[in-house]
């Protein structure tokens, strides 16, 4: 007959074989397979390895320190809640915990009393996974991005790094090239366009300090000094440098005021040459419309003679790439003009020709047709003088001679050079005989004015205090005229005559001519018609010697 320590020792053999379907966390073996002690089993499906009641049938005082069942004593069964009982020394112990159950406290009282499983080490999920009494021990749900705030909860940030502050999901820093400038939106979405994004702004249109602003002023690099002209007294003078786009490109560009020439596209892109006539410095070199060189020179309406209006050339108002001739400025044209040629050293008939003696507007000498005594000549009406004499100035055009009211006669010429005079009008120099007829007048009389001297008369010794030339044929002596109309036969200057009278002694030779008509300074008898004692060599120049022409045909 088996006794109870057998049967016991083969239900736990039994156990240890049977399989036991246990919750992985905390399980109750309740397999209906378990036997509880004396045919039955418990609420729990275990087995109960102990008897119903004391088995003193079984109990030998011999086993009480080693019997399970009877342990310091016959009828003293030791605990068994979810553990395999052992008796050592009398006294109960717990040998081993069914499986899914641990004695965590180690009290015998109360055998294996904390169920679990363990599946491992301990990881966030609201279970004992080691069963070691705790749950989610060594996991920072305050700070552990990977379980923050509950198991589970990953905190992920795009293009950032994830932290946990609090049991909060918080963005920590954004991965380089990346920045977080928008709240309303997760993690760091806005990728920087220059990387590694630089300290400072470059003026490049682009985003460097990754702030989500270009070029933005507070942190844009300093402007260059050296880019632009600023000379002074220039329209360039204060130029700065701006940050700005042009043509699709943003760099530093000078922002040159509406004066300067420059090409907007180029940062500096000022103009080498001027194009524009404006009366500005358009390239700031120093110099005013260069391009433009004849500006401020001279210019006309293209007219000759008196009709050219004569201007100074300016730029044009009405288009800055262009000139034009000013003809506001003085000398004006003449009024009238063109007119009849006179001699004046102007070109009156505007065909450009001075002074010309041909053509239907020619200059017609002013000239008396003398016929006394059956001669047919003209003599000039007044003493030869300069085409640009006037009545104070004798003038300096050696060219050619006039015969003109009111201008200073031209004195102080040797005879060839007054032969020449006259020569240059397509006239000639006077014989004696030609002077004196027209002097002289029919019935011939001793003075241009009459038979009498009259001092006050004609510009001799006794018209004046002083003695000097006037203009011949001016009003204070507008009575000194023969009865012909020729003015200042008698007076004022002395005139060459073609009458050569012998020579000089000396050599080389000069002929010497006979002068007629006395002078400023001349007595009474040396302002006659008829004098002839008066003779100079053909090289005397003096201040009151002149002539006068005379010609054949008529001008």
């Amino acid at each position: 007959m088996k006794t109870a320590a057998t049967r016991a020792l083969l239900v736990a053999l039994t156990l240890t074989a049977a399989a036991c379907d246990v919750n992985s966390y905390c399980l109750n073996c309740a397999d209906a397979g378990r036997v509880v002690s004396g045919g039955g089993t418990d609420d729990l499906g275990e087995v109960d390895l102990a008897p119903a009641g004391p088995d003193l049938e079984t109990c030998n005082p011999m086993t009480v320190d080693t019997d399970p069942f009877n342990c310091g004593g016959c009828g003293i069964v030791c605990p068994h809640a979810h553990a395999i009982p052992a008796c050592i020394g009398g006294a109960c112990k717990v040998k081993s915990c069914d499986v899914g159950w641990i004695d965590l406290d180690g009290n015998p009282a109360n055998d294996c009393e904390y169920g679990c499983l363990p599946t491992g080490a301990e990881v966030c999920d609201g279970k004992d996974n080691d069963c070691n009494g705790q749950i989610d021990e060594g996991i920072d749900k305050s700070n552990d991005p990977l379980n923050c705030g509950v198991c589970g909860t990953a905190c992920s940030f795009a293009n950032g790094v994830a932290t946990c502050v609090n049991g909060v999901c918080t963005l920590g820093s954004c991965d380089t090239g990346y920045a977080d400038l928008d709240p309303t939106k997760p993690g760091c979405e806005y990728r920087c366009p220059v990387y590694p994004p630089q300290p400072t702004e470059q003026c490049n249109g682009l985003d460097d300090n990754c702030d989500g602003q270009v070029d933005e002023a507070a942190h844009l690099e300093a402007a260059p000094t050296t880019l632009c002209v600023t000379r002074a007294n220039t329209p360039c003078a204060g130029t700065v440098a701006s940050c700005v786009k042009r043509g699709g490109v943003t760099t530093w560009y000078c922002g040159y005021g509406a004066g300067v020439e420059f090409d907007p596209s180029l940062p500096n892109g000022i103009a080498t040459v001027e194009s524009r006539c404006d009366g500005k410095d358009g390239n700031c070199d120093g110099q005013t419309d260069e391009s433009f060189a004849s500006v401020g020179g001279g210019c006309d309406n293209g007219l000759r003679g008196a009709c050219r209006d004569v201007g100074a050339v300016k730029c044009d108002p009405a288009d800055d790439t262009k000139t034009l001739c000013d003809l506001s400025v003085l000398p004006d044209a003449v009024p009238g003009a063109p007119t009849v040629e006179q001699c004046n050293n102007v070109d009156d008939d505007c065909d450009g020709v001075v002074d010309n003696t041909t053509g239907p507007m020619r200059l017609v000498r002013d000239m008396v047709h003398i016929t006394t005594g059956g001669r047919n000549y003209y003599i000039d009406r007044y003493e030869g003088s300069r085409s640009d004499a006037t009545s104070a100035a004798a003038g300096v055009v050696d060219v050619r001679s006039c015969s003109n009211a009111n201008v200073q006669p031209w004195t102080r010429l040797a005879y060839a050079s007054a032969q020449a005079a006259c020569a240059a009008s397509g006239v000639r120099l006077c014989s004696a005989d030609e002077w004196q007829t027209a002097c002289e007048g029919s019935p011939a009389t001793a003075y241009p004015y009459g038979a009498s001297y009259v001092g006050a008369t004609c510009n001799g010794v006794d018209f004046a205090a002083t003695h000097a030339l006037v203009a011949t044929g001016a009003p204070s002596v507008s009575q000194c005229v023969s009865v012909a109309g020729v003015h200042d036969l008698s007076g004022n200057a002395k005139e060459w005559t073609s009458d050569q009278q012998g020579s000089t002694s000396g050599m080389p030779s000069q002929p010497i001519y006979v002068v007629r008509g006395g002078a400023y300074a001349s007595p009474s008898a040396g302002l006659t018609c008829g004098t002839t004692f008066s003779r100079a060599s053909a090289d005397t120049a003096l201040d009151d010697l002149g002539f006068r022409c005379c010609s054949s045909t008529a001008p």
